[in-house]
């Protein structure tokens, strides 16, 4: 999609702990009428986009998220939905909250986003792969590190973003950093926040 056919106005979904970024993908398992109601505005109005918010713990949302592109959907009882991130946005206007949130947004600052990759040659890779094993078994994830080693720099990051236990701040704060590299570089300061003894842990290179 081009940046400027995205749509000005979103039906948004918020939860807590969610973020989404561009170019990851997001599954969610939505029931009750207000969940729905997204899915069925997004594809009634024909783009199939939904903007992810986090939820605040201090209340309300967040102002910025990450608009998906619904890219699989199974109806039911629940409906299950693969969210595909495009682009980041800010919020300008919240228009509607009942039976489902809609805002008007503003994609201005991150017409990067729809790059079909990121490279970022500051991203320190062996260092982040050799804390994540450790952080990962603290946290007892499982991860397949065949696929994790064959994954791009903008994906792996992504990913952990979204996936990892963060605080929400932290995690919101993944989201609205500006480059990979120092996406890369946060990451790194949350898993040795998190497990103090891999500190100044030295990268194994293979």
């Amino acid at each position: 999609m081009k940046f400027q056919n995205l749509p000005s106005i979103l039906p948004l979904y918020a939860a807590n702990g969610i973020i989404l970024l561009p170019r990851a993908q997001l599954p969610l398992m939505l029931q009750g009428r207000s969940e729905k109601a997204i899915i069925e505005c997004a594809l009634r109005d024909g783009h199939r986009l939904v903007g992810v918010i986090q939820a605040n713990p201090e209340g309300g949302h967040f102002q910025k998220g990450c608009v998906g592109r619904i890219i699989n959907f199974q109806d039911g009882a629940q409906v299950f939905v693969i969210l595909g991130g495009l682009c980041r946005f800010k919020i300008e206007e919240v228009l509607e909250d009942e039976p489902l949130k809609k805002a008007r947004v503003s994609y201005q600052g991150y017409e990067g986003d729809l790059d079909d990759s990121l490279a970022d040659p500051f991203v320190d890779r062996p260092r982040l792969l050799n804390l994540l094993k450790d952080y990962l078994e603290d946290q007892d994830i499982m991860a397949n590190w065949d696929e994790i080693d064959h994954a791009s720099n903008d994906l792996i990051i992504s990913s952990l973003s979204m996936a990892c236990p963060f605080k929400p701040i932290e995690k919101q704060a993944l989201l609205e950093i500006s480059s990979l590299s120092e996406r890369c570089d946060m990451m790194i300061a949350l898993m040795e926040m998190a497990s103090p003894h891999l500190k100044g842990r030295r990268p194994m290179i293979h």
